[in-house]
């Protein structure tokens, strides 16, 4: 055989090596499309999981205060009584009242001397954000503003109702008050609580989610 003809034998002609880049950069195409799509994936499985524990402990605090709610009125900044459990729809405005607002214990306690375990709490929505407040005392003073904690995001509407304890006089029933006379006028102050609260949330795109939470008082 010609030395010529064995030389190139031995090497590879330009299409062939332009054959094997354009298999190679296929395959790193189809290699990057799948490590996209993988990366996609986990991370909507980490907003779902986020949003789920979010969201189950958001409804664990719920559930937790008012399995301690307490029969205890108290005195807000004007000095005037305030019911024990207040309920009221959704109120959008910036100076808002909270959605539910009421007393309740189990409070941890630190240090020596005799303090009351109770606070008062409640759950406000605004611009989107659910929240926990905490009032800094039980009878407030007349500068007296809650802590709000934000714990849930992206909430389009709150909505409320509360289970009345059967009578002699009416069987229970569902309001959208409480005390039911709120809707009409002034708050009958009494320590009356409802039996059940029953808490609607619509959050954007994933429509409502409804939870009943037992009162135990």
């Amino acid at each position: 055989m010609n030395p010529s003809n064995r030389t190139r034998a031995a090497g590879f002609t330009l299409l062939e090596v332009l054959v094997a880049v354009g298999i190679f950069a296929l395959f790193s195409a189809m290699a990057y499309g799948s490590l996209l799509r993988i990366l996609d994936t986990r991370d909507r499985l980490e907003t779902e999981r986020d949003f789920w524990r979010t969201l189950s402990l958001s409804l664990i605090q719920v559930e937790d205060d008012l399995a301690l709610a307490r029969a205890r009125t108290v005195r807000g900044t004007d000095g005037l009584a305030r019911p024990a459990f207040l309920g009221r729809p959704v109120d959008n405005r910036t100076l808002g009242e909270p959605s539910l607002e009421f007393t309740r214990g189990g409070q941890i306690v630190l240090g020596d001397g005799a303090r009351s375990d109770m606070q008062r709490v409640g759950y406000q929505l605004r611009d989107g954000t659910l929240s926990r407040l905490v009032w800094p005392a039980l009878d407030q003073p007349v500068v007296s503003e809650p802590r709000a904690a934000p714990l849930l995001d992206h909430v389009e509407e709150l909505r409320v109702r509360f289970y009345d304890k059967p009578s002699a006089q009416q069987p229970g029933s569902w309001v959208d008050f409480w005390p039911a006379s709120t809707q009409t006028g002034a708050p009958i102050v009494n320590d009356k609580l409802p039996l059940a609260v029953e808490l609607t949330l619509k959050i954007e795109g994933r429509g409502e989610i409804v939870r009943v939470f037992q009162v135990k008082g």
